[in-house]
C-alpha cells in the first residue's frame, strides 16, 4: 500500500470517528477495525499517558500498576513532550 493511500485511509478513518456520537458506537466501530491485541495496546497507552499527565506516580510505579514496560512509558513520556499546549490543555480537561 502506498504512503498516500495509507494517509488517505487514516484520515478517512479519523473523519468516520469524528461522526461517532456515543461510547457504545465507538466500541462497535473499534471492535470491527481493531484486534483484541490492538485494543489492549491502545488501552495500555491510554493508561500510561493518563498517569503521566496526572503526574502522581513515578514511571516505575506506573510500570508496576499497569504491568507495562519502562520502554512503553518512555515512549508515552516522549510523545507528551512534543504535543502542543492546546492538546495538553485538552488532556488536562478531559482526563
Amino acid at each position: 500500500m502506498s504512503q498516500k493511500a495509507e494517509k488517505d485511509g487514516w484520515w478517512q478513518f479519523l473523519t468516520l470517528c469524528s461522526k461517532i456520537q456515543s461510547p457504545e458506537e465507538f466500541k462497535k466501530l473499534f471492535d470491527l477495525f481493531l484486534t483484541i491485541e490492538e485494543k489492549e495496546t491502545i488501552g495500555g497507552r491510554f493508561l500510561i499517558v493518563k498517569a503521566l499527565q496526572e503526574g502522581k506516580l513515578t514511571q516505575r510505579e506506573i510500570a508496576e500498576r499497569f504491568k507495562v514496560s519502562i520502554s512503553q512509558i518512555t515512549r508515552g513520556s516522549n510523545a507528551l513532550k512534543i504535543i502542543d499546549s492546546s492538546l495538553r490543555n485538552t488532556l488536562d480537561k478531559l482526563l
